[in-house]
């Protein structure tokens, strides 16, 4: 990601570096399949548990991974619109100034920032919140497979 100098002004953005974050967020894709997957099989094992086991413990365990996979779906489809947008600043990067002013015009006239909102976000600041998203889509898909680990093994301890 891109840093500050030592005199604190920004390095210069170039078409390298937001192409390069682009291909990061690309990972995002991935995360999301994998968080499918996991969503699918707790909802096949969720209604085996339900039909066959009986278990009410494991069929309420996913039912919560199943609604942990929603959330991670929330972050994969925020992180693909953030991805296109910056596919779009990487290909005017020489107007990267006047294009943050276009972007945030034409966010706020489809209501999807604040109108209220600080003077336009510099491109370091947009990359950073880009990124906390990354990182909860990851916390989430981690968390959807530690409580899928352990509904599987408290499955195959209680009826194995």
């Amino acid at each position: 990601m891109l840093s500050y100098n030592k005199t604190k002004s920004p390095k210069i953005t170039n078409q390298t570096t937001l192409v390069t974050f682009c291909s990061l967020l690309a990972m995002s894709k991935q995360f999301y399949i994998f968080s499918l997957a996991i969503t699918v099989i707790t909802l096949c094992f969720g209604l085996i548990a339900s039909w066959w086991i009986g278990s009410l413990l494991c069929v309420i365990g996913c039912i919560i991974v199943f609604l942990m996979g929603l959330i991670s779906k929330y972050y994969a489809l925020r992180i693909e619109f953030d991805k296109k947008l910056f596919d779009y600043l990487a290909i005017n990067v020489d107007q990267l100034p006047n294009k943050l002013i276009e972007l945030d015009e034409a966010l706020q006239q489809l209501n999807l920032i604040n109108t209220n909102q600080l003077p336009t976000r510099s491109i370091i600041e947009r990359q950073k919140g880009t990124i906390k998203l990354l990182k909860k889509q990851i916390f989430w898909l981690i968390l959807q497979m530690l409580l899928l680990v352990g509904i599987l093994i408290s499955g195959i301890i209680c009826f194995g």
